[in-house]
């Protein structure tokens, strides 16, 4: 058996205040900085194979952008482009990496971002060591509430009113499941860890400054237990349908909101976290690394007719204009961009796998990985290597709702969700032998 080779290494490429944010469906500037942006890498190696993994505080990340970087990273390592994969973790206050979505990108800033991932991921290599791996699984009770209300009249709403008439409750389901990887040095010491738990980290989703959010929280907290050096790679979870916010009659206040919420959760989390490391007693069995690769092409699904419950009910002023140019531009989308690639990883280490897919999944297809992966741990990690949008369930879209408008938040075939699951159950199949 091949030893276990892992690396760590940050980048900060916090800009200067003044670019716009996104995340959100109207016009931000940021005017200061929370708390750091960055790049953080992990790399692992055994054997002949080897993959970097950076994770990025940016709440979304382009294929032609991933397609580019990581080209460039195999000119300067000399690894396959594939061997690098590029995760948004979707901090709704970091800059804009797309125009037209209420902010225009600032190529200064992309070149830069681009250049932190990849110097990111060489350090990390850089810094490759023997390692002992360990992980766990545990369950959480709170930060990933349904934020679809449903209704009576048969349709949902994002974050609508509880205390509406007609309110049945919320839509689909959630993933309890946290998942975590780390590494122990030939001292003991525990050089990174990589935690995975599906919630959108958008507790201060509206702020007009810089922000990693939760997983900037969990970071800074990990290192203040474990010491400053040591390596975070926080990957976020199927999180299509899941948030922060607790949709109940009659709540006033939203206790995991907000800059005391931002902080509770990134306490609760870290708990979570800190926990599971500490049962983490016997390594894992014979780590070697595998990682599978499949490109799936899925169409982009036609734009629905007015009265359809997927019609955009687009709240009126730039959100109305936003939503009739994409319906203006539908035709050309479906003739030039269908169908869409959509790249899946299955990433194993042992006994325990990393599955990714680059869409905003929901928490539902998170579960059917995991009922029926073959494998003790199983992290899910969503808008991994591009963007195509939410992932809703065939059912979401029979009533509607902000997830199933289309644009470019939204836009595969109701079946997209379903292919990924089958897909990633293949490879890791393959991957796990069973």
């Amino acid at each position: 058996m091949s030893e276990f080779l892992a690396g760590f290494a940050e980048v900060d490429y916090t800009p200067a205040p003044g670019l716009a944010v996104i995340g959100q469906h109207h016009k931000r500037i940021a005017e200061r900085a929370r708390d750091p942006l960055l790049a953080n890498a992990v790399a692992m190696r055994s054997g002949d194979e080897t993959v970097v993994i950076v994770s990025n505080d940016i709440c979304m990340v382009l294929p032609d952008f991933v397609a580019s970087t990581q080209e460039a990273f195999a000119h300067k390592t000399g690894l396959p482009a594939e061997k690098l994969l590029i995760h948004a973790t979707h901090s709704h206050v970091a800059p804009a990496t797309i125009s037209g979505f209420w902010g225009d990108v600032a190529p200064a800033f992309m070149e830069s971002f681009r250049e932190s991932i990849i110097g990111a991921a060489q350090t990390a290599l850089s810094r490759l060591e023997p390692v002992t791996a360990f992980s766990g699984t545990g369950k959480l009770d709170c930060l990933n509430w349904n934020r679809m209300t449903m209704y009576s009249d048969g349709t949902s709403v994002m974050h609508g009113s509880a205390d509406k008439p007609g309110f049945m409750g919320t839509e689909g389901t959630r993933d309890p499941n946290l998942g975590v990887i780390f590494f122990r040095n030939a001292e003991g010491k525990i050089i990174g860890v990589i935690a995975n738990f599906g919630t959108h980290p958008n507790c201060v989703e509206n702020e007009l400054y810089y922000s990693a959010d939760i997983p900037g929280e969990v970071r800074r907290l990990l290192k203040a237990m474990l010491g400053s050096d040591t390596g975070v790679v926080y990957l976020t979870g199927a999180a299509g349908n899941v948030a922060p916010i607790i949709r109940e009659p009659g709540r006033t206040e939203q206790p995991w909101m907000g800059e005391q919420g931002l902080l509770r959760s990134g306490l609760y989390l870290t708990g979570g976290i800190s926990s599971l490391i500490a049962q983490a007693i016997e390594p894992i069995e014979s780590p070697s690394l595998s990682v599978k690769h499949t490109a799936l092409r899925i169409p982009i699904r036609p734009y629905p007719a007015p009265g359809d419950k997927c019609y955009p009910n687009s709240w009126g002023g730039e959100s109305e204009v936003f939503y009739r140019e994409c319906e203006a531009d539908w035709p050309r989308k479906m003739r030039e961009e269908s169908p869409v690639e959509v790249r899946v990883n299955v990433v194993r280490i042992g006994d325990t796998v990393i599955c990714t897919n680059p869409g905003e999944i929901y928490s539902d297809f998170a579960l059917q990985i995991r009922e029926s992966a073959p494998a003790r741990v199983t992290l899910i990690s969503q808008l991994t290597d591009g963007f195509c949008g939410y992932i809703p369930t065939p059912a979401a879209f029979t009533r509607g709702g902000y997830t199933t408008w289309p644009c470019i938040t939204s836009k595969l075939s109701p079946e997209a969700g379903g292919i990924i699951v089958e897909a990633t159950k293949k490879m890791l199949a393959q991957t796990l032998g069973a």
